[in-house]
């Protein structure tokens, strides 16, 4: 196993460029390597070093170089962008909601908003009881395009008819003054511009 922990492949340029150069400095006058027993020789070790040493200051020019034409291009960037936004008002300004003439401008128009028509029922409807006597908490995934919720309960046993609870814009809840000991039913529905949509599936938990 080599003595020498190089790890050439850890360092940076600049560490290599001051590790060439200590070496060299180091071997000058090295009575312990005579030039002849050098391989690379001296010649070869010290073109390298220059070699690395030029390239390495080029590529910092070249960087230096790159950086600037970035910066350039961003400014160009953001000033095209004004003159654009500004042609597109002007154009909505001269002919507005004309969509044929605005389509002709070759710029991209903005599509309808469809309608979100009737929601589907709020999947994974969980009845969970809590720490608090007479408290079961409620939680359901969200509805895309709900604008609030509406929650019923009930007793499980017995099947009597549903009775409101609460409507919420979240999707979860907690329904409270239950009577300890007796098993709830519960369900969901979400509520979006077109109307209420379909009730999920219920949900039973026993009130602490």
């Amino acid at each position: 196993m080599t003595r020498f922990k190089l790890e050439l492949k850890q360092k940076t340029v600049a560490e290599k460029i001051a590790l060439g150069a200590n070496h060299i400095t180091s071997m000058t006058g090295n009575a312990a390597y005579p030039q002849p027993t050098r391989v690379p020789t001296d010649a070869q070790f010290q073109a390298a070093q220059d070699d690395l040493v030029a390239a390495d200051a080029a590529a910092d020019v070249a960087e230096t170089a790159w950086k600037q034409k970035v910066q350039d291009r961003k400014a160009k960037e953001e000033a095209w962008d004004t003159v654009c936004t500004a042609r597109a008002n002007n154009c909505e300004a001269v002919t507005p909601n004309d969509l044929v003439a605005l389509a002709s401008t070759g710029f991209p128009l903005r599509t309808a908003p469809e309608p979100v028509g009737s929601l589907p029922a709020p999947g994974d409807l969980r009845a969970t009881s809590s720490d608090m006597e007479g408290q079961i908490d409620l939680r359901c995934n969200a509805v895309k395009g709900a604008s609030s919720y509406e929650w019923e309960c009930r007793l499980h046993d017995g099947n009597p008819p549903w009775s409101s609870l609460k409507t919420s814009t979240t999707v979860r809840i907690s329904a409270t003054g239950l009577t300890p000991g007796l098993v709830y039913a519960f369900r969901v529905r979400a509520i979006g511009s077109a109307g209420p949509g379909a009730w999920s599936d219920e949900a039973t938990e026993r009130a602490p």
